[in-house]
């Protein structure tokens, strides 16, 4: 099971977050696996066992896109340029997905900030993205896949989100020791910030953790060094020890 299906998992077992949603949107859905997971979502009975589907609408996103077959009717494909399309949905979502996409994305800072404007006030975000570095062998190692204008850092990931208006006090953060990806799962707060925002003013501002104010107060950056955060199983990333 790849790390997207495991985060699948863990978020299908929120079940009031699930019945809160009506609209989601897979930016890069690819073949489609994952909108179908949305798709089938299911309730509860009292007894443990599958309800009735929840019939979420799920809008799929990508290049060439509309030709798949939908599996289900709340399916909706179009296809769409994440680089330069706009509108991405004709609602707001509540959920966006976005899987294995952000390193083909020519500005991540401003497409973070077409990704809030498509969504709800609250709505959740999940982002997976090649991290820039890892230690392999006890040695730093870096690369560049064909077709990768982008790689990235947990405390860059967080700066982006923090200035287009997710929620960078109460998230979930993932990097795991000698992994080349990182999860994020983080909610829309607020309408984005001025890209020259510093860090020292989201820390006026109030909108960071008190673990990232600390870090930022004594070296006037986010550094991975004193950073931990925690993930959808409750599990505690401390990345004192790992990039």
């Amino acid at each position: 099971m790849t790390l997207g299906e495991q985060t699948l998992e863990h978020l299908n077992q929120f079940d009031d977050f699930k019945r809160s949603i009506k609209h989601m949107a897979d930016l890069g859905c690819g073949n489609g696996a994952h909108i179908e997971y949305w798709a089938n979502m299911r309730d509860l009975n009292e007894d443990g066992e599958p309800g009735r589907y929840l019939d979420i609408t799920c809008h799929g996103l990508d290049f060439n896109c509309e030709q798949i077959e939908p599996q289900r009717s709340n399916i909706r494909y179009k296809n769409h340029d994440l680089n330069t399309d706009n509108p991405m949905t004709p609602v707001p979502v509540d959920v966006v997905w976005c899987h294995d996409v952000m390193q083909y994305i020519y500005s991540p800072v401003e497409f973070l900030g077409r990704v809030n404007r498509a969504m709800t006030l609250g709505g959740m975000l999940y982002l997976s993205v090649p991290s820039t570095i890892n230690v392999v062998h006890h040695m730093f190692k870096n690369y560049t896949p064909p077709g990768h204008v982008n790689t990235f850092t947990s405390t860059q990931l967080l700066y982006l989100l923090g200035l287009n208006g997710f929620d960078i006090k109460d998230f979930y953060l993932q990097k795991r020791k000698y992994e080349d990806i990182i999860q994020v799962v983080v909610y829309k707060e607020r309408d984005p910030l001025p890209y020259d925002t510093t860090w020292y003013a989201m820390t006026d501002m109030d909108i960071v953790s008190d673990n990232m104010r600390e870090i930022i107060m004594r070296n006037g950056i986010l550094e991975d060094q004193g950073l931990v955060t925690t993930w959808l199983d409750g599990t505690v990333q401390d990345y004192r020890w790992h990039t």
